[in-house]
C-alpha cells in the first residue's frame, strides 16, 4: 500500500487532459489520448501522416511548452485512414 501512496503523491498536480489538449492543437494531429500507467504519463496520438510527425518531435514540443512533468514518457503514433467515399 505504501507504494501506491508514493505514486499518487508523485502524480499530484499533473493533468493528462492538459497534455491531451496541447497535443490536439498540433498540426496533423487528429486525435490524442493521454493517461497514467504505472506512474508514467503515456499518450496515443493519431496523425494524418506519420512521415510528417514523430513521437520525439511531439515530446520535444510538450517539454518546451508544458514542462517535464506534463510530457508523456512514451507517445505511440498511428496514422489516420482516409474514409471511403
Amino acid at each position: 500500500m505504501d507504494d501506491m501512496r508514493d505514486v499518487c503523491v508523485d502524480m499530484r498536480g499533473i493533468d493528462p487532459k492538459l497534455t491531451e489538449g496541447f497535443l490536439l492543437t498540433q498540426p496533423d494531429v487528429v486525435d490524442a489520448s493521454v493517461w497514467f500507467s504505472q506512474g508514467n504519463l503515456l499518450a496515443h496520438v493519431t496523425v494524418f501522416d506519420e512521415n510528417d510527425v514523430t513521437s520525439r518531435a511531439l515530446q520535444a514540443l510538450c517539454l518546451d511548452e508544458l514542462g517535464v512533468h506534463q510530457t508523456p514518457r512514451e507517445i505511440r503514433l498511428s496514422q489516420a485512414r482516409p474514409r471511403a467515399a
